[in-house]
């Protein structure tokens, strides 16, 4: 699922496209940090991801007050 976001030009989606991608990174953090052992490189690919999206989110003059913590 991360590998088809990963690749997005988020500059290209609609507003709501990139809050579904917003969603659905927190659910894939919160579903990853909740099991031992952490794949440490995937949450990290999440974060990294959760980031360019959030950049874009704040280029549209989107808030965001939910940051992820790289592990």
């Amino acid at each position: 699922m991360l590998k088809g976001m990963r690749d997005e030009d988020l500059s290209r989606l609609s507003n709501q496209r990139l809050l579904d991608f917003h969603r659905k990174s927190h659910m894939l953090y919160s579903g990853n940090m909740a099991h031992r052992p952490l794949n440490k490189t995937f949450i990290n690919s999440i974060v990294s991801f959760h980031n360019r999206v959030v950049h874009e989110m704040e280029k549209r003059g989107m808030k965001h007050n939910t940051p992820l913590k790289k592990v």
